[in-house]
């Protein structure tokens, strides 16, 4: 018996893209996007069948056209993106495509006023294959997959399943423009590794006004994604080897906030770590030197990051604020060894957060971990110490080790490899208007 392809398109996070925008730019981009689907599909022999504001129904001959044509429509959206056919200022649009097969006949004479209320359990799996599938990607079921032949290389098993199946998800990824200049730089399987970035630039991931450094405990109480780099270097590309230190700091975070069994923890360069980064609260650990995703959000996170030129990041933290800017590190301000805490919308979903702790060295990142932990535990206290008034809400700081009242033949040097930072000193913190907070103490 003959077998269609089923195919469930919907743009991602469409009511976000739109959020802001001026009414005739959001319906001049989705008439051309919808246009674009329709006329992808007919040069397959397929057809819509069905069509719910951003999110489309297609069915096409054989489950292997439907893949054929999918590949083809996101190549499609990288021209749309970079042709102005998207007017939505500096945002991708992206879809998430889910491909299942079903009987010819139990979808070929449903008449059109019936279909939005026609049940199938195909439809269904096509639908929640769509509602997982990564950002930008095509997700496929079992059943497609073991009928594609030479084309299941395009594909591998996803992080995550439906029911007791394992399904699969399109490997490579395409890059659009909005995202081109946070991935230059890296080697070609580091960005193919990358998820996509929908919301590439600070006005989007701004955090709202309730969340901030002193809200912390919220989001470590949700679904939870930790990305740690990789602790060996790559070859002749712009990431070395990370601290492990990086992940010790981390680990005694979770395991002092007692019990969260929604954590994931994923290797920057691991393909099935950009399955999850959209469902998820995601803490990147490091800098852009070590992990492929603060190389990539470097830049877009504006208040503080890491100077980074000629697509390489260096051994500096710049921090700007309303003040202007204030360098951190070797040959600038003190400390040396400085790190930064910074929280905001996550880039790969705007519902969730973003929190970043790096540092120059693994003494850095350390020292900002030891400040997490306490920021979640006792915010107020750990605030208080460092004169900083109740009134304040940070988004972003700047932090290094402090090993005073440890003793006078002690020198931050003999920490490097040996031992452990156990207590840190602020050096500079910001809120989301840009607007420094000071403290009554100086980092000396």
């Amino acid at each position: 018996m003959a077998k269609n392809g089923i195919v469930d398109i919907g743009v991602y996070q469409a009511t976000m893209l739109k959020e802001g925008k001026p009414q005739d730019e959001i319906e001049q981009t989705f008439n051309a996007y919808h246009s674009l689907v329709e006329n992808t599909f007919n040069e397959f022999g397929g057809k819509i069948w069905r069509r719910i504001i951003e999110r489309s129904i297609c069915v096409l001959h054989t489950p292997t056209e439907a893949v054929d044509a999918c590949i083809q429509l996101l190549e499609n959206l990288v021209t749309f993106n970079k042709q102005r056919e998207n007017l939505l200022s500096n945002s991708s649009l992206f879809v998430r495509v889910g491909i299942h097969e079903i009987e010819a006949e139990d979808i070929a004479n449903v008449p059109g006023d019936d279909r939005v209320g026609f049940a199938h359990p195909a439809l269904d799996i096509a639908g929640k294959l769509q509602e997982n599938c990564p950002i930008g990607k095509i997700a496929i079921s079992m059943e497609v997959y073991e009928g594609l032949g030479l084309r299941q290389r395009l594909f591998r098993p996803t992080a995550t399943r439906l029911g007791e199946k394992r399904n699969f998800v399109l490997t490579d990824r395409l890059i659009m423009p909005q995202e081109e200049n946070c991935l230059n730089g890296l080697l070609k399987k580091q960005k193919m590794a990358m998820a996509p970035i929908p919301f590439a630039n600070w006005d989007n991931i701004k955090p709202d006004e309730k969340v901030n450094l002193r809200t912390l405990d919220e989001m470590f109480r949700e679904p939870l994604l930790v990305i740690l780099g990789e602790t060996s270097a790559e070859p002749k590309g712009p990431i070395c080897s990370a601290a492990t230190s990086d992940a010790v700091g981390m680990m005694e975070v979770l395991a002092a906030l007692g019990s969260n069994r929604e954590v994931r923890v994923g290797i920057d360069h691991w393909e099935d770590t950009a399955d999850v980064v959209s469902d998820r609260n995601v803490i990147i650990i490091g800098s852009g030197t070590a992990n492929i995703y603060a190389f990539a959000l470097n830049d877009i996170i504006h208040p503080v990051h890491f100077v980074k030129t000629r697509d390489r990041v260096l051994d500096q933290i710049v921090a700007t604020s309303k003040e202007g800017e204030l360098y951190f590190g070797p040959h600038a301000s003190p400390p040396k060894d400085a790190g930064l805490i910074i929280i905001s919308k996550n880039p790969f979903n705007l519902e969730r957060t973003l929190l970043w702790i790096a540092g120059i060295t693994g003494i850095g990142t350390q020292a900002v971990a030891n400040l997490l932990r306490d920021l979640i535990l006792d915010t107020g206290s750990t605030l208080m110490r460092e004169d900083i008034p109740d009134s304040t809400q940070p988004i972003a700081c700047v932090a290094g080790p402090d090993i005073r009242g440890v003793g006078n033949d002690w020198g931050i040097s003999d920490y490097y490899k040996r031992l452990r930072i156990l207590d840190y000193k602020i050096a500079w913190m910001v809120d989301r208007s840009g607007n420094m907070i000071q403290t009554s103490k100086r980092y000396a």
